[in-house]
């Protein structure tokens, strides 16, 4: 029984071990590929250690394609998108799971079943909207659509304020608080672990939006970084080591972000999974 117990956690150990590399190999090949000229990428030379070791790709992308104001403007939406989607998802969840109002059930459930749409569908009607509201290629655009929150974040908040106990909130209305105070005094200490993760989830699908950008600009002054990392495939030439080396600054602030709020992630959907 022993052995077969050493077998198996053997086993589970090395299917780890392949779904990692799996995973972390695409990475290995785009940091090599990133500091290796174009030339030596295409030579059949992509998988081996750079022979070449070159910091042109980076200089290249910050001199000539201002990829600088790409980062900027990356910076500014997603701030902008992050403070805002996590704001009014706060509000909603804390309506749908603490305010009784007719149909609040239906409506929770009706707006839940907008995450049953694919969100390629709604482009063409956010487009003409943000069209005929003349913020088509302006900041606006860019963070417009996603920052009154999202179905995803209201309801994971929303299963985050059931587990808060009930009787907290009705001595705070006791105490003659409206509600607006009790949510900013008692439930946002309270709800932080699942606000930063809400905020992470924010940020990290601001950072890397790229299909809303590419329809909602065409302006270089206002093109975020994928919309800009995708430019530097031109219509004759794929140019690899800048797509990689671009990617590969893109990339650094989500590790960044996720190491060092990896913890919280985790204890909230613990949290939120355990909530009635």
């Amino acid at each position: 029984m022993f052995i077969n117990q050493i077998a198996r956690r053997t086993a589970y150990v090395l299917l780890l071990v392949v779904i990692a590399a799996v995973f972390v190999t695409p990475y290995v090949f785009a940091v090599m590929a990133a500091f290796k000229p174009l030339g030596e990428i295409q030579s059949g030379h992509a998988w081996d250690l750079p022979q070449h070791f070159t910091f042109d790709n980076f200089t290249t992308i910050f001199g000539e394609y201002h990829f600088g104001d790409y980062l900027l403007n990356t910076a500014g939406v997603t701030l902008i998108l992050a403070v805002g989607q996590v704001g009014f998802s706060l509000m909603g969840a804390y309506a749908f799971a603490r305010l009784d109002f007719p149909g609040r059930e239906a409506i929770f459930w009706g707006y839940l079943m907008m995450l049953m749409v694919p969100n390629v569908v709604t482009m063409i009607p956010l487009y003409v909207m943000m069209s005929k509201a003349g913020a088509v290629n302006t900041y606006w655009a860019l963070f417009l659509p996603y920052v009154f929150g999202t179905p995803y974040t209201v309801f994971l908040m929303r299963q985050y304020l059931l587990s808060i106990p009930g009787e907290v909130i009705e001595a705070a209305r006791l105490d003659g608080c409206s509600e607006l105070r009790i949510l900013t005094r008692v439930v946002v200490p309270m709800a932080r672990p699942i606000i930063v993760t809400a905020t992470i989830i924010a940020v990290i699908f601001g950072w890397n939006n790229f299909l809303w950008p590419l329809i909602a600009t065409d302006s270089n002054a206002l093109q975020t970084l994928t919309v800009g990392i995708a430019n530097f495939n031109s219509n004759f030439a794929a140019q690899w080591n800048l797509v990689l080396a671009g990617s590969l600054v893109a990339l650094i602030p989500m590790v960044v972000l996720f190491v060092v709020f990896q913890k919280h992630i985790v204890n909230s959907v613990n949290v939120s999974g355990a909530s009635r």
